[in-house]
């Protein structure tokens, strides 16, 4: 055999030892997770690492140092991408693997080294598990039961629904528990409320609809009124791996629960290895990436409190509400963190109905146009439900109005306000699916008239609202 041959054979001796260890593969994506991590692409860090984990799970890793090193980099991921929780919970994975593992010194800050100190003495004394090490049986004595307890599910038959059981202490008191899962190839998670059975225990499915491909991430979560977790095993940046099997020939007739939150249910009679789980409510996308930019189009109506004088030279007679019949918002906004955004609005108003001339003019004016700058707070983290604003911008707010005239054909004025802008505002938001939302505002602008005129336009002081509702859409 030649030189040459002999070195294409060492090669492939090589490539095919390195392809049947495990080991390096998982090294391997954690090594390029952490080359994402430091281009500041936690997201692609993330993934990669989660692909990492079920390697590992797949060869039986779970317990292997290599592993504890994964999750302490999908901590550390987790972490900067602003999932605090997300990163006790990978940090407390890893510390159960190895007890001793430490932060490398490039990646080091007191706040981690804060979360990591935390897990290392929440596993310390051989303590229980907090997120469930202990297994849940039928016979449960709820006394014993602190915060939530549930045994990890690491493999199932594909195509049945799987049953989820989970324990909640007294010393939490969540409005509802539920499972979070999400399908491979997805990157949100969907949402099934578990059914409380006795004092502690909760219990429901993921469906068999869900139960397709390689593997399924999921947590579950005890939720406060804001939905957001006050005790989990996993998180969505650190879930649980199911890895899953073929599924069982021997098959069984149950009732589909009818609000499968994929499948649709619909009470229909169905075939399965496994019985449905307990009561499974419908499913809501909750979790995953949220957008940081959305694109908002509404429109909407208004009126408005005027005084002073017309455009059209008239002095304000009839107290003292103006019309504004079409206002158009476009908004760009821009998500801070979970509950703050800050965004550039239009407003847009059409002042329909006008036949007297603008002084100087041949016609009465046609547009109100005005820019605004507009930061929202979101009473809840999720971003749906109700919102206030505060807004600032400048521009003019027309309304139209009555004359007190004889004169026909020229009843109707216009009475500018502004150029300056500040209000205030509450509004609603209800996703509709994918990223696409519905809002609903009410907004509430003075206009304070700092000048006489903006450009050949008399403008006064005065008080407008509008009322509009639209679509959003993330990005």
């Amino acid at each position: 055999m030649g030189t040459r041959a002999w070195v294409m054979a060492a090669v492939f001796v090589a490539a095919a030892t390195a392809h049947a260890d495990p080991k390096v593969d998982i090294s391997s994506k954690s090594k390029e997770a952490m080359e994402n991590y430091d281009l500041m692409d936690y997201d692609a860090a993330k993934k990669l690492l989660n692909q990492a984990l079920a390697s590992a799970k797949k060869a039986k890793l779970d317990k292997d140092p290599v592993t504890a090193r994964v999750y302490l980099d999908l901590g550390l991921a987790a972490f900067a991408g602003g999932d605090t929780e997300g990163a006790k919970v990978a940090f407390l994975s890893a510390v159960q693997i190895d007890p001793k593992i430490q932060i490398e010194p490039a990646y080091k800050s007191p706040e981690l080294s804060k979360l990591l100190d935390e897990a290392k003495a929440g596993t310390s004394g051989g303590s229980k598990d907090p997120g469930g090490g202990e297994p849940v049986v039928d016979s449960i004595d709820c006394a014993t039961v602190k915060g939530l307890q549930h045994t990890i599910i690491d493999s199932a038959p594909g195509g049945a629904p799987q049953p989820i059981e989970a324990l909640v202490g007294a010393d939490i008191t969540p409005v509802k528990v539920a499972v979070m899962y999400r399908v491979e190839g997805s990157t949100d998670f969907t949402e099934v409320k578990l059914a409380k059975q006795g004092d502690c225990k909760y219990t429901g499915a993921i469906p068999a609809t869900a139960m397709k491909g390689a593997l399924i991430h999921y947590y579950v979560a005890a939720l406060d009124g804001n939905n957001k977790a006050i005790a989990a095993k996993g998180s969505s940046g650190s879930p649980n791996i199911l890895e899953l099997t073929a599924p069982v020939k021997k098959q069984v007739a149950i009732k589909d629960d009818g609000e499968d939150p994929i499948g649709g249910g619909g009470g229909k009679t169905t075939k399965s290895t496994e019985p449905s789980g307990g009561a499974v409510s419908g499913g809501v996308v909750a979790g995953g990436k949220r957008p940081k930019v959305m694109i908002t189009l509404a429109a909407g109506t208004g009126f408005g409190y005027v005084r002073g004088n017309t455009e059209g030279g008239s002095m304000v007679q009839q107290c003292c509400i103006g019309n504004s019949y079409v206002v158009l918002l476009p908004e760009l906004g821009y998500q801070v963190n979970d509950k703050l955004s800050i965004g550039i609005a239009g407003r847009i108003g059409l002042p329909i109905g006008a036949n007297v001339n603008a002084e100087g003019a041949e016609a009465p004016s046609k547009v109100a146009p005005a820019g605004l700058l507009r930061v929202r707070f979101n009473l809840s983290s999720t971003g749906e439900g109700l919102r206030v604003m505060g807004q600032l911008g400048g521009g003019v707010m027309r309304n139209t109005i009555k004359l007190t005239t004889n004169t026909p054909g020229m009843d109707t004025d216009i009475v500018g306000q502004g150029p300056l802008l500040i209000g205030g505002g509450v509004g609603f938001l209800k996703k509709l699916g994918g990223k696409v939302a519905f809002v609903f505002d009410v907004s509430a602008l003075a206009g304070i008239a700092v000048v006489d005129k903006l450009g050949t336009t008399k403008v006064n002081s005065g008080f407008g609202a509008d009322f509009s509702l639209g679509l959003a859409v993330g990005f």
